[in-house]
């Protein structure tokens, strides 16, 4: 996810990560920065306990992933112990920047 944030950082992206299983904040944040995330990361947010109405999440890692009009596109399963892949979203959010409007 931070790799992903940090090569689109000029891009009309913006990732959300959601904190959601037991544990503190700061082993949540320590985890991220060890995978490169930092403040300055401006397309980055860090929530804790996020949820999605529509969408019955049950496991983690999941991923939402919404286009620039805020729609839902995808949502599946990243975790491979439930038969998700995390590599997914990334072709995913790559296929739909090419949909955002140019800005002239």
């Amino acid at each position: 996810m931070v790799s992903l944030a940090k090569s689109l950082q000029d891009q009309p992206f913006q990732l959300i990560a959601s904190y959601c299983q037991r544990g503190t904040k700061e082993s949540a944040l320590s985890l991220l920065t060890r995978k490169g995330w930092s403040e300055e990361l401006k397309n980055t947010s860090v929530m804790y306990q996020s949820a999605f109405p529509k969408v019955p999440i049950k496991y983690v890692p999941y991923c939402l992933v919404f286009d620039h009009n805020g729609k839902l596109r995808y949502h599946h399963m990243a975790g491979p112990y439930h038969g998700g892949n995390g590599n997914t979203y990334q072709s995913r959010v790559k296929a739909l920047l090419k949909e955002v409007p140019k800005v002239e």
